[in-house]
């Protein structure tokens, strides 16, 4: 399966297609508990931008999702925002999901996110802030550089769009892919992430995973290292695929004091952003040695259960029918390779929203 997959991926990029995941969206679930509407944002070229605004009192803050995660894959990231006192705008990219306009390339988000900035700062009445999540803090590098920036920018877990495939690929199908991809792939933009946050004038927080294999924290290095002004840079943990599920202390901590210092100065912090809500079930233990995954949780439970287990390249979700209080799993070599260093692992009643983009498999628990 892998040879016509990646097969597929290189005449993609050969042919030009663009470096976004094109999948079908969808909305928040209903019923979800932040207010909100649906709203049009006109970004030329007969293209309109339909997404959702979440008002509240404190500045606004436009959310650019990262590749194939949509409003639906962030509904996280704007709930911690608006518990945070902020109002948030989250739209579909053109050409997809709700949004009109041709599929869109990296050059396309550049036109889009300036256009999101635009309708925040006359329906506010101030600079905003911007937060971009990997291939979505591409287009926010340039904002910072634009006529009207945004009071406060936050980039996590960016992307270089320039190697950005050969990377995924490589780090998923193994270095010989990576090579191949390298000959192949046409770069799709004429970022230089670097070079933008060296020149940034304005407050800008940089989130570098742990462990993420399609923008190592050392390619930053040279802008750090020159004392970029404007930028602060924080090292969370987990990867590229789960950094927030692994730490989200950080994101109701770090993030809203940026905005917060930038966007609201002086005023206290809203409390209920701060607000972590428990993990169900707490995991006493895990680890992985070969393909053999151990969990001991703190307590047995009835199932059916989900346990998330987060490496650097992907999150699994194995659904457990009877689950036991020490469990252990055997998993397939080259998912188990992708794992490493298993960082983090949650356990959820079934059904309990975890995170997008997971592969879920069952597994039956191997013997005591």
């Amino acid at each position: 399966m892998r040879g016509p997959l990646l097969l597929l991926l290189l005449a993609a990029g050969c042919l030009g297609v663009p470096i976004h995941a094109k999948t079908k969206q969808k909305p928040p679930p209903e019923g979800w508990r932040i207010p909100h509407i649906w709203v049009d944002v006109p970004a030329g070229d007969d293209t309109t931008l339909r997404g959702i605004w979440a008002d509240r009192d404190g500045p606004g803050v436009v959310l650019l999702y990262g590749s194939a995660m949509g409003i639906r894959g962030v509904i996280q990231f704007i709930e911690i925002l608006h518990d945070g006192g902020y109002a948030v705008l989250c739209c579909d990219y053109r050409g997809t999901g709700y949004s009109s306009g041709k599929w869109w390339t990296s050059r396309h988000l550049d036109e889009d996110a300036a256009a999101l900035v635009r309708w925040v700062q006359e329906k506010k009445g101030g600079p905003g802030g911007v937060v971009g999540v990997s291939i979505g803090a591409v287009a926010a590098t340039k904002l910072v550089h634009g006529e009207n920036p945004p009071g406060a920018v936050i980039l996590d877990r960016p992307v270089d769009p320039r190697t950005v495939i050969k990377r995924f690929i490589g780090g998923s199908l193994g270095g010989f892919g990576g090579f191949v991809s390298t000959l192949l792939v046409h770069p799709k933009c004429d970022v230089d992430l670097r070079e933008s946050l060296r020149r940034a004038r304005t407050p800008t927080l940089l989130v570098l995973p742990e462990y993420d294999f399609i923008f190592p924290p050392e390619d930053v290095a040279y802008a750090l290292a020159e004392k970029a002004p404007c930028v602060e840079t924080v090292v969370a943990g987990g990867g590229h695929l789960s950094s927030h599920l692994v730490a989200p202390v950080f994101w109701r901590e770090v993030v809203l004091d940026f905005l917060d210092k930038h966007l609201r100065p002086g005023q206290p912090p809203v409390a209920a952003g701060r607000a972590l809500p428990p993990d169900p079930v707490r995991v006493a233990s895990f680890a992985l040695e070969g393909r053999k995954l151990s969990v001991e949780l703190e307590r047995e439970i009835p199932g059916p259960i989900e346990i998330l287990a987060m490496g650097p390249r992907m999150n699994l979700l194995i659904k457990v029918e009877e689950p036991r209080a020490k469990m252990a799993f055997e998993v397939d070599g080259s998912r188990a390779k992708r794992l490493r260093p298993l960082f983090g692992v949650r356990v959820v009643p079934e059904g309990f929203r975890t995170t997008t983009g997971t592969r879920r498999v069952t597994l039956v628990p191997l013997p005591e």
